[in-house]
């Protein structure tokens, strides 16, 4: 048997094997070779496109590119990232570096002698590349299913339509020829066709959502498999937390670093970009999915930011636990930005003795003034403000997280006693309130804050 990827009329993979899949799979895996070689070529000017090197910003750049990429994340719906380093230039002066990372792949790169400067300058080719590729996008993934062979092109260039030729001696093949499927979606082949040989065209506009669903859909049954294929020291030094294979596939380093009635949470490495994250997983139920869905639309520099979740089978460990139970529940995962420097707590307990702990402190609480005002004005609610739910970044900012008691001000009854009872205002165990019972826990915070109690201290109060 014989099968031949075609592309805009243009013929790329041929694959032979001893039965239709395998041709299949073999015409696949030719066919990305063959682009990625195209793709690497000097010659091919958007392959060269995607190989130069980083743009360089002055800081008398006055444009805001990271605004205009934020305007068109937001519009488009995808996640954009801004990992960083800094390192001693030649002249031994500072030097900044950015890249501009959207929905996982690496858009942009720039560096420059400060923060701003750099980051603007990896959103502008950020914005320069999503601009020449507005009708170029090309997203081709070809699975074969039955034996778990599973190719993905990404090309970003070259073509504005598809199309797939498949060769047979059997008229019958193009019947069973479904199991391949192009742009996520399996071509709408007639049944009754009376020629070996038939054509799918298709066009394709740019988007990021193809290529992560048709690997959502893939990946969503990862946890029911056998861990089998997973490299042995990894599953080792990870299985104790987790027996959800796409966790275990995606991310290294995987450790507990928080735990409660609310579930699990997880310091994780992410494999392919190497960007630490935390991983919060909660058993699957109706209000764990209005948090992801409220956390995906919040955007503040005082927020925790949201990255991605998805739905899996895991076993779950108890507050009082320090293994996983043998029990398997659907859980849900959801990936978030860590806070490296811990809990607002944890803050006051290590800085209570500063003499600058209240010029500190005033800073803090300001910050958190501002994080809870944006939640006010998206028409929302937190319902669970206190210091264990606000956390400091690397960066030594205030980010407010756990918004699984997150609702809406709209609501004219709302769930009673829902919160932690010692930073609940009184109305709030009723069924009807507003957004002051926020205002009314950042009061006991404040307090809390100023009165910098130890935490003996303040569970003797």
């Amino acid at each position: 048997f014989t099968a031949v990827v075609k592309i805009d009329d243009k013929e790329y993979g041929t694959g032979t094997g001893k039965n239709k899949k395998e041709a299949n799979a073999m015409a696949a895996k030719e066919t990305w070779e063959m682009i990625r070689n195209q793709a690497g070529s000097p010659s091919d000017v958007q392959g060269a496109e995607l190989m130069t090197s980083p743009v360089t910003s002055s800081p008398e750049s006055h444009s805001d590119y990271v605004s205009q990429l934020d305007a068109y994340s937001q519009k488009k719906r995808h996640a954009v990232d801004y990992p960083n380093t800094l390192y001693l230039g030649a002249d031994g002066a500072l030097v900044y570096s950015f890249r501009c990372i959207i929905s996982g792949v690496l858009y942009g790169t720039g560096i420059g002698t400060s923060p701003t400067a750099a980051k603007q300058a990896a959103a502008k080719e950020a914005l320069e590349k999503l601009n020449q590729e507005q009708d170029l996008t090309v997203y081709i993934s070809l699975y074969h299913r039955e034996r778990g062979v599973y190719y993905k092109m990404l090309v970003l260039f070259f073509f504005k339509t598809s199309s797939i030729i498949f060769r047979d001696s059997a008229p019958s093949l193009v019947e069973k020829v479904k199991n391949m499927e192009v742009g996520g979606r399996s071509p709408s082949l007639q049944k009754d066709a009376k020629s070996p040989a038939q054509k799918y065209v298709r066009k394709l506009a740019p988007s990021f959502d193809n290529v992560r669903k048709m690997q959502e859909e893939k990946e969503m049954t990862d946890s029911d498999e056998s861990l089998s294929d997973l490299d042995a020291s990894i599953s080792e030094e990870n299985g104790k937390y987790t027996v959800n294979k796409r966790f275990l596939k995606r991310f290294r380093n995987i450790e507990p670093i928080g735990k409660g009635g609310f579930g699990n949470v997880f310091k994780a490495t992410e494999i392919f970009d190497e960007r630490t994250c935390a991983i919060k997983r909660v058993e699957f139920k109706e209000n764990v999915m209005r948090e992801v869905k409220l956390l995906a639309k919040l955007d503040h520099e005082n927020i925790v930011r949201y990255y991605y979740s998805w739905k899996g089978r895991d076993c779950m460990y108890t507050s009082d636990s320090s293994s996983t139970s043998g029990e398997e529940t659907t859980c849900l995962f959801i990936q978030m930005e860590l806070c490296e420097r811990g809990s607002l707590e944890n803050w006051i307990d290590e800085n209570r003795r500063n003499k600058k702990y209240n010029q500190m402190a005033q800073d803090k609480f300001l910050q958190i003034l501002e994080a809870v005002k944006y939640i006010h004005s998206q028409g929302l609610i937190h319902r669970d403000l206190k210091p264990q739910n606000i956390f400091i970044s690397r960066e030594d900012k205030i980010k407010i997280g756990d918004f699984g008691l997150v609702t809406c001000v709209a609501y004219e009854t709302l769930t009673e006693n829902k919160g932690t009872q010692s930073y609940m205002a009184p109305e709030q165990f009723g069924g009807k309130y507003g957004k002051e019972v926020d205002i009314y826990a950042l009061g006991l915070i404040w307090f809390e804050i100023l009165s910098a109690m130890s935490r003996h201290e303040k569970q003797r109060v």
